[in-house]
């Protein structure tokens, strides 16, 4: 199926959904949300609403080899 038969709005739901905070460890999402999009704490709070989601559920970023090997 090519990309074109998404919708911009199933694609950004996609990526709010799969969205990963760049720092270790777990963080709300709606700072992986901030982190993928560039966006301030309140826009990435006001996506997470719009697409369902908690913006205060935590999510996994990175695992850090050195502090959990």
């Amino acid at each position: 199926m090519s990309v074109t038969h998404y919708s911009h709005e199933s694609m950004v739901g996609r990526a709010i959904r799969n969205a990963k905070p760049r720092e270790c460890g777990e963080a709300p999402r709606w700072v992986a949300v901030m982190d993928t999009f560039g966006f301030g704490s309140t826009y990435a709070i006001e996506l997470c609403h719009l697409y369902g989601l908690d913006p205060e559920e935590k999510v996994s970023g990175a695992r850090c080899l050195v502090c959990n090997p």
